[in-house]
């Protein structure tokens, strides 16, 4: 006999081999030999057979003889149940002749050809001669006519539960060691962020908008995620190649002083990765992103100029590059909160502000900034206006 089971489940399968071979041996019946293979990974399906994942797996082959005395075997049992149906259980490991005879075995109901009384029995075993012959023996005539004891035959029966068992309980769920392929879990991200339009963090559920990770979850373990969602996501044509380029990104940061660098790096890196390590791989997308855009705006940047004159109060259009909180300044029992503020323009052009206001924009927000002129000044090899007493507002759209 030769089956897969988890990995999970190789020690379990151990421990009943054993005990088995135990109970058999009482009855002077051969043991048995268990060989397990290394684990490798295959696919793990759910209850539709769709492959969402992987798991580790061990293929078990156990060998041995078939038991047999004096030309017979028992080569199934004939269960029978009160609505007169009789299902037949083939013995563990029976040659394929053996079993064809028991297929074709037509079954009488309550009947033993040892003792040949007929009588309620919920049980019968079929058993074949070397000569082709065969009998349908119940419970305690087993043993009398074929020689075979019939308690350590049900004893190596337990191997064949073995392949069709439920190695995970009755729990249901996802298996704890399931894995599923990075490559997949980022072309899914890549895909439901070019859908929704932007990357959407588990700290921004109070928007009533379903984080991009729980999306990601949704697309792999959701039985009730629709089809014609799940095959947006399938057909978006850019994904692959957004995926990619996000792992790359990624696995550079392995090593990284950063600690969150370091943990997608190392996520990125390996082939499959396990369901609840998810929404860390899922939100390297989002950093990938403001890399692109960091490294745009540093482009844009070389090309910026001072813009107005000392003095000159000026008003633009621009977006919130950077904000950086700096030490406060004391009065008294009193600290002034200070930011370090930059905008860009649409040409590239780069604005400071130095401010001590209560409230300031965030990253990416665009607005329309009005301040006066302090100082012109080079960061870098970046020309900078120096701004201050700042009014920001957000920019209104523009309408269609």
């Amino acid at each position: 006999m030769r089956f897969s089971i988890p990995a999970t489940a190789e020690s379990q399968v151990r421990q009943l081999v054993a005990a088995t071979n135990a109970r058999a041996s009482l009855h002077h019946l051969s043991p048995y030999d268990l060989d397990v293979s290394a684990p490798f990974l295959a696919d793990y399906r759910d209850i539709d057979g769709h492959p969402i994942g992987q798991r580790p797996t061990v293929t078990v082959t156990i060998s041995g003889d078939i038991p047999r005395h004096q030309g017979w075997t028992v080569i199934a049992r004939l269960d029978h149940d009160a609505e007169g149906e009789t299902i037949t259980s083939l013995f563990p490991g029976l040659p394929e002749e053996d079993a064809q005879a028991a297929r074709q075995h037509r079954a009488i109901e309550n009947f033993c050809h040892g003792c040949a009384v007929a009588r309620h029995r919920t049980a019968t075993y079929l058993a074949r001669h070397e000569n082709g012959q065969m009998k349908q023996l119940g419970t305690t005539c087993v043993e009398p006519y074929t020689g075979l004891p019939i308690k350590g035959l049900e004893a190596l029966w337990r191997f064949g539960t073995l392949k069709d068992s439920d190695w995970d309980g009755d729990e249901g769920g996802i298996p704890a060691d399931l894995r599923i392929p990075v490559a997949e879990v980022l072309r899914v991200t890549a895909a439901i962020v070019k859908l929704e339009g932007r990357f959407y963090s588990r700290s921004e559920q109070w928007k009533d908008t379903l984080p991009t990770a729980d999306g990601v979850e949704a697309y792999f373990f959701d039985r009730k995620a629709t089809p014609e969602w799940k095959g947006a996501i399938d057909g978006e044509p850019d994904a692959r190649t957004t995926a990619a380029a996000v792992r790359a990104w990624a696995i550079e940061g392995h090593g990284s002083l950063s600690d969150y660098r370091h943990k997608v790096g190392q996520l990125a890196k390996g082939e499959t990765v396990n369901p609840r390590h998810l929404p860390t791989l899922v939100s390297a997308i989002a950093g990938w992103y403001r890399d692109q855009e960091k490294e745009a705006t540093e482009r844009a940047a070389q090309n910026s100029k001072p813009q107005g004159t000392v003095g000159e109060r000026i008003t633009t259009t621009a977006t919130v590059t950077t904000v950086i909180e700096l030490e406060g300044r004391t009065y008294g029992y009193h600290t002034q909160r200070r930011r370090l503020v930059k905008f860009q323009d649409p040409s590239g052009n780069v604005f400071v502000w130095f401010s001590s206001a209560a409230d300031v924009p965030g990253n990416g927000d665009e607005v329309e900034l009005t301040g006066t002129v302090k100082d012109h000044s080079i960061y870098g090899e970046t020309a900078q206006t120096v701004l201050t007493r700042c009014r920001v507002a957000a920019r209104e759209p523009v309408a269609a």
